[in-house]
């Protein structure tokens, strides 16, 4: 109670923003720890506890063998059937059930997707407090019909107290794809036409990778990765403490396969589609009764086209100027990365991992335009082609070693991890732009050509260590720091082709070199235990901030020096009849990159130019969710409320300077709002139909004054996905999906809204060892993105549309997932595996 009383503490808050307070607090947590821990008996007698008994034990996935969190467990009393508590399983798949009364009962153990299972005739005695019902399985629903057994898929979404869990391998529309084929079907994200990933409304969320921060970019990133190699993607939209509080909407985290059953297992995807789309995946791995060594390659080769249209007037003192473009785009996506690790088990409480990856990124661009310029009142109208060709290309690798230990009581664990990343980036680009006449025909052949390079490289460091240990019966209390270092170079070079020299000619305006350090040092604690039948958990976090950016176009240097604290609150109450109630509460913060603070002119075209501000502050979001969540046999029904307050909103905002060039760069406006609700429902009508929809209302408010002008916007906007999978006799299956993203409004304009449809089958063959899929994406050649931006002096209308519709074939082997394993381990143990189907 001390520590609870203290994170509470309006006091301390109050006083959270000074250096000396802040850290008084996070040190007053951990001595406290300490204390509470000195005063705990190593080997507490349970049976001398005046309330009864413990019923305590750990729940299993039966295929896969992974541990289980939030399995509900209720507790009845055997003569008359009367519930008499229960609760719902730990990260590790473990439960306690306290102050049993002395007699006979059993439990019902359930969870969504699976079959329920019963422990009977369960006796806690005064002589036998203590009852340990050791690893109970659950496996997947499934049924028999006519001799022929039909296994039951995972529950396409999993909801838990703090976070959603989709299962990939349930969408056949993400087959041969990447992850943002894998997120296009799933709640409260959105991807738009170009593959650009925002979480509920707003693309400011931190991208995990099993956990770990990405290499790349966000978007980036989940190009990168086969939708074929990923087990399933947590969507976190009010994180604990115990993560980082990095970005306004929460954490999408990708978990990668990574087999768990003895001896050598694998899986090979391979997958070609119309417009040269090429793709292929190898996972392995192999287990010891002491080791297990895993390792993989992943390769994607994707061409795609599109094309687009623009209108932008710009409003001169006495001229109005008029630019049409007509635009052509063609693009190649391409890149590999080759990982591997090892899982050493010391002990059986014990385990060290080493992993790594190296990979490569590329991008080939080449846009061409036809465009026309005219003013009014009337002069010489221009008509000219440009030819816009950029290539990006890079390498990266990263490695972790981790390390996990088990003390003897259930719960008490010790982990720490150690990371390192590095990526070398070049970007080169070449403009050209030749005059011609009203037919685009080039009648100068010599144009203005300008070309940049970037050369970019970037090192990122993370070292934290996580302490969790159970008080009492039901309370935990964890624990931890972390520290990561971020430094960055850039050097950008921009230069004229000069005809009469013959040569490249170096412009210092738009040239630039920075260097981009940051460190963030964090403190965490949090609480958790049971009060009055709900679960809480309380937290908070601290970070200071140490950040430095030189520019060779700046004399000074621009440094910032920041603490922070980030509390969190979560509460949830199991409800009758499968039900459950959540409340949360988190402060999360959004810090502008190297890229949106440096200052220096970026030239786009002959009419834009992007600048970096380093006076953009970070922003700070509050933000409250309200969840209710019921289940109906192996159906459920979800609705999620969320409230939440942006404060130093940054936002992109075009200017137009005196000569006609649109200046974009980022500035921070007052506030937002954004408050929204998302039901969510998967409904299993009959064994051969299920239905998945999801439907998410929000209302946005934006408050703020650029240049001494009113900003203020609002808008009420929704968006649906709907999805039908109707499953037939002989492992064939249809799914259609459809999703609709409703307008949506900025600083300076609005976007469209836009809808699409998919249409896939799958068949398995060779008793499910080898699986092929055909998709069809974008059937009815209606996914865009259209918006409208207007401000003092301009007005621009642009919409964007890509080839359609893709057919993408793919192909999945399963390496020995379905042989039966060997009787004995090379050192003659028995194997724990029943050898019976594992979703790899």
């Amino acid at each position: 109670m001390i520590i609870f009383n203290l994170i509470l503490s309006t006091k301390y808050l109050k006083y959270a923003r000074k250096v000396k307070n802040l850290i008084f607090i996070l040190c007053f947590i951990f001595f406290d720890f300490i204390i509470v821990q000195a005063q705990r008996p190593g080997n507490a007698d349970l049976s001398q506890r005046p309330m009864g008994g413990v019923i305590k034990g750990q729940v299993i996935e039966a295929d896969l063998g992974t541990l289980m969190e939030y399995v509900n467990i209720v507790l009845f009393r055997s003569k008359d059937s009367v519930m008499v508590s229960g609760t719902v399983t730990s990260e590790d798949g473990k439960f306690e059930l306290p102050r049993v009364t002395f007699g006979i009962c059993y439990i019902k153990i359930s969870f969504i997707g699976y079959d329920d299972k019963f422990m009977n005739d369960i006796q806690v005695t005064p002589k036998q407090p203590i009852v340990d019902l050791g690893r109970i399985t659950l496996k997947a629903t499934a049924t028999n019909l006519g001799g022929v057994e039909i296994v039951a898929d995972k529950q396409h979404v999993v909801y838990q107290i703090d976070k959603k869990i989709i299962n990939v391998s349930q969408d056949l529309m993400s087959q041969g794809g990447t992850a943002i084929e894998a997120l296009e079907n799933v709640p409260s994200v959105q991807v738009d036409i170009d593959g650009n990933v925002s979480l509920r409304g707003s693309g400011s969320f931190t991208l995990l990778i099993d956990g770990r921060p990405s290499v790349l970019e966000n978007s980036e990133a989940l190009r990168q990765i086969p939708a074929s190699s990923i087990d399933r993607i947590e969507i976190i939209t009010n994180p604990s403490v115990k993560y980082d509080p990095d970005g306004t909407a929460g954490i999408i985290n990708v978990i990668m396969k990574k087999n768990i059953k003895a001896g050598l297992n694998g899986i090979l995807n391979a997958s070609v589609g119309t417009g040269d789309k090429y793709s292929a995946s190898l996972l392995l791995n192999y287990r010891l009764k002491k080791i297990n060594f895993f390792g993989g390659i992943d390769y994607n080769n994707f061409h795609s086209t599109g094309k687009g249209h623009s209108t932008t007037e710009t409003y001169l003192i006495d001229t109005t100027n008029y630019r049409n473009t007509d635009s052509q785009r063609k693009s190649a996506r391409k890149g590999y990365n080759v990982k591997g690790g090892i899982d050493y088990f010391v002990t059986d409480k014990s385990t060290v991992s080493l992993s790594g990856r190296y990979g490569y990124y590329g991008s080939d661009m080449n846009n061409s335009s036809n465009r026309y310029i005219y003013t009014l009142p009337v002069t010489t109208d221009d008509y000219s082609y440009s030819d816009n060709v950029s290539e990006r290309k890079g390498n990266f690798y990263d490695a972790t070693l981790n390390f996990q230990h088990k003390f003897k009581e259930n719960g008490h664990t010790l982990e720490a991890m150690a990371f390192f990343s590095k990526r070398i980036g070049d970007d080169n680009e070449t403009q050209s732009d030749y005059t011609t006449d009203q037919n685009w025909n080039i009648i100068d052949y010599n144009p203005d050509i300008n070309r940049t390079s970037e050369d970019d490289h970037s090192n990122n460091f993370r070292l934290k260590a996580d302490y969790v240990r159970p008080l009492g019966t039901a309370g935990k209390l964890e624990a931890g720091f972390q520290s990561r270092i971020a430094k960055e170079n850039a050097t950008y070079l921009f230069q004229n082709y000069d005809y009469v020299s013959g040569s490249w000619i170096d412009n210092p305006m738009y040239s630039s070199q920075m260097d981009f350090r940051e460190s963030i040092h964090s403190l965490y604690a949090m609480f958790s235990s049971k009060w009055l039948g709900f679960q809480y958990q309380l937290g908070l976090r601290g970070e200071y901030t140490d950040r430095r950016i030189e520019d060779i176009q700046s004399p000074d240097p621009y440094v910032l020096s920041l603490w922070d604290y980030f509390p969190t609150i979560h509460l949830s109450r199991e409800l009758p009849l499968e039900q459950q109630l959540m409340l949360s509460y988190s402060r999360r913060i959004n810090r502008p990159h190297g890229w949106d603070l440096d200052p220096f002119q970026n030239y786009m075209d002959p009419y834009n130019i992007r600048m970096g501000n380093p006076g953009l502050k970070p922003e700070y979001i509050d933000s409250y969710e309200l969840g209710y969540q019921k289940k109906f046999s192996e159906s459920f029904v979800a609705l999620d409320s969320y409230y939440r307050i942006t404060r130093n909103k940054m936002d992109e905002v075009t200017t137009l300077r005196s000569d006609g060039i649109m200046i974009h760069k980022d500035e921070n406006l007052n506030k937002d709002y954004s408050l929204g609700a998302e039901l969510s429902a998967d409904l299993v009508l009959a064994k051969w139909l299920e239905l998945f929809g999801s439907f998410d209302m929000f209302h946005y408010r934006l408050v703020g004054t650029l240049n001494d002008v009113p900003v203020d916007n609002k808008s009420l906007t929704w968006e649906g996905r709907f999805n039908v999978t109707v499953k037939l006799r002989g492992d064939l299956r249809f799914q259609l999906t459809t999703r609709y993203e409703g307008p949506q409004v900025e600083a300076q304009g609005t976007e469209k809204g836009s809808f699409m449809a998919n249409l896939a089958v799958r068949k398995d063959f060779l008793q499910r060892k080898l699986s092929v899929s055909l998709s069809a994406r974008d059937l009815f050649k209606t996914a865009k993105h259209e918006m409208s931006t207007n401000g003092v002096g301009f007005y621009s209308h642009d919409r964007f549309t890509r080839e359609a519709p893709v057919v993408i074939l793919t192909l999945s082997y399963r390496i020995n997932n379905y042989k039966k394993e060997l009787d004995k381990l090379e050192n003659g143990e028995d194997r724990q595996d029943s050898g019976e189907e594992t979703e790899f």
